[in-house]
């Protein structure tokens, strides 16, 4: 019986270097561009309503931009308004690993919702696809 020495090293180092990439691929996992949006709203303009973006990956993200819409009824009568935001608090915000960051919009930037109305967030983040997340049901 001949033992065929170079396969049998070459298919453990294949099994070695799968065993040894699995704690990196599980790090590059672990660290992958993750956010959650959520909301409080409040029908006192005084108050405001509020949008809070939470940072879940292990980097920290930039906020470039965003758009804040309303969608009223169903297609093809639906109407889309976009609101008017206070960006200057907001271009270029910087939320780090784990942290987070709320999106108030009171007085004259008060936006209403409720009954009929989808509201959706649109982030742009830095070197990242639009993300679009619905607020409310």
């Amino acid at each position: 019986m001949d033992i065929d020495w170079p396969l049998i090293i070459a298919g453990y180092g294949a099994f070695l270097s799968t065993l040894l990439a699995i704690p990196s691929l599980r790090e590059a996992w672990g660290n992958r561009f993750q956010i959650d949006v959520s909301h409080v709203f409040r029908g006192d303009p005084g108050m405001g309503n509020e949008v809070h973006i939470r940072n879940l990956s292990g980097k920290p993200i930039i906020l470039e931009y965003f758009e804040l819409s309303c969608i009223e009824g169903f297609w093809p009568k639906r109407k889309i308004r976009y609101f008017e935001a206070p960006e200057d608090e907001v271009l270029n915000l910087r939320i780090e690993p784990a942290g987070h960051e709320v999106l108030n919009f009171r007085e004259r930037y008060h936006f209403p919702w409720g009954r009929g109305k989808r509201v959706y967030i649109k982030l742009y983040f830095v070197g990242k696809k639009p993300v679009v997340k619905r607020l409310g049901k």
